[in-house]
């Protein structure tokens, strides 16, 4: 068969292998052993939390399913679907030190509400917000009542690539009335219920672009929020500078003097804006930025049909030798080599 008759081939036609799930639910046990199957099981085994039911006036109800996103070098992406009676889950100093977490947690509200708290943060969450906790400190959660939590579990590597922003936004939660979440809930509860339909090449990308939607509405959030306080202008400048930079980093003309006409800045304004702010210069961040987006693309494996040159010129790199260099000095590895250990499974 041609590839351009297999290429004509209806998609439904393709099978596509199943991931396993993980699914754990108290029914499975006898009423007067669920409350500890849940405890002592599913939370701390399985989520690293402690968990306290609200109330005792009947047997302990609670399910969860867990289905895990294959990229390579990320261990621990994870799409989450959790229901469960009321309770107050907490990740304490002494749970940390046991069970050692660097992930992120997007919380998407589906049902009920809760109370979340860390860093001296507090918000609560109705149907369709989304908040953000970091699992590597201490947090608290409050479900005063029965709720329904799509979680979705991003390695702190990954995280830092897809919100590449100063401000520490642990605790933290979006309203699920604004336009850009309500784009990225939609995103991420397709993506939780359509993964296993997904071919596994494919899924790390789709993951991946329905955070991209859900870091957008973010920033969009802590921009407006900052000017309408009429916040530190070298933060708003810094802000500004790197939206700039994230639409345009696929042009190789992108440089610290088209950055600095385009928000209104001296070239030297903008570099003590950047030491300030990200403790970099302008060219170090937008090579950072090109880098990450080069290895994100590297390692998925839906775009192993592309040269590793052509990888590198989307993103604004105008010769192979300069980005293999970089790429190189930044990762300790080459492109190639980075990019076969994907292909085999053994990601360096």
């Amino acid at each position: 068969m041609t590839s351009k008759s297999l290429a004509r081939r209806p998609i439904a036609t393709m099978p596509t292998p199943r991931r396993p799930e993980l699914v754990l639910t108290t029914a499975s046990v006898p009423k007067r052993q669920r409350l500890a199957f849940w405890r002592d099981y599913v939370c701390q085994t399985i989520a690293g939390v402690d968990a306290r039911p609200l109330s005792d006036a009947a047997p302990y109800a609670g399910r969860i399913r867990a289905q895990t996103i294959p990229v390579a070098d990320t261990p621990g992406y994870d799409l989450l679907s959790v229901q469960a009676d009321a309770q107050r889950v907490s990740r304490t100093r002494d749970l940390i030190s046991v069970r050692t977490d660097d992930s992120w947690l997007l919380m998407i509200q589906d049902l009920g509400t809760c109370a979340i708290a860390q860093e001296g943060r507090q918000a609560t969450l109705v149907a369709g917000d989304i908040a953000f906790l970091d699992t590597s400190r201490p947090y608290e959660v409050t479900f005063p009542e029965v709720f329904r939590q799509s979680i979705l579990k991003v390695p702190a590597a990954l995280f830092r690539d897809l919100f590449p922003m100063r401000r520490d936004v642990a605790g933290m939660a979006l309203s699920g009335n604004d336009a850009l979440v309500q784009i990225a809930r939609h995103n991420l509860l397709l993506l939780d219920r359509l993964a296993q339909e997904i071919d596994p090449a494919f899924l790390p990308a789709a993951a991946q672009r329905a955070t991209d939607h859900l870091a957008l509405a973010m920033r969009a959030q802590l921009d407006g929020a900052s000017h309408r306080s009429g916040g530190d202008a070298s933060a708003l400048h810094f802000s500004r500078a790197t939206e700039h930079i994230a639409a345009h980093l696929h042009e190789p003309a992108l440089s610290v003097q088209s950055v600095a006409r385009a928000i209104g800045l001296s070239t030297g304004h903008l570099h003590e804006v950047f030491r300030a702010a990200a403790a970099t210069t302008v060219g170090e961040y937008i090579r950072r930025r090109r880098l990450a987006q080069c290895r994100r693309e590297l390692a998925d494996q839906s775009l192993r049909h592309q040269s590793i040159t052509s990888i590198a010129y989307r993103w604004g790199f105008s010769e192979a030798s300069s980005f293999s260099r970089a790429f190189r000095t930044a990762y300790q590895t080459s492109p190639r080599h980075f990019r076969q250990n994907h292909e085999l499974g053994h990601p360096r």
